[in-house]
């Protein structure tokens, strides 16, 4: 039996903004790499609290630490695109 496994996808902007959060701060880094590893073998663990924005059409988050959180949006069933990183409120500013 074959588990099934979130596969991801990057935006470019995402990608930018991950080299920005991370650059020279090992604890982000560290908080990243924990969170993408449960969120691929386990999107729905409860310490990543995945949720839903409102508001944000469609767009979803999961958290890195207590301030920060990745964006993303689902393509399909098992691939999520990840869109953007940072501070938890930054999509919910507008």
């Amino acid at each position: 039996m074959s588990i099934l496994r979130t596969r991801l996808k990057y935006s470019s902007h995402f990608l930018n903004e991950r080299k920005k959060y991370i650059k020279n701060n090992q604890p982000r880094f560290e908080d990243y790499k924990k969170a993408v590893s449960l969120f691929v073998s386990n999107p729905a663990h409860s310490s990543l609290n995945l949720e839903k924005l409102q508001n944000a059409k469609g767009i979803y988050t999961i958290r890195l630490n207590k301030g920060d959180r990745i964006f993303f949006v689902w393509k399909k069933e098992s691939i999520a695109l990840f869109i953007d990183i940072g501070k938890h409120d930054k999509y919910r500013r507008h």
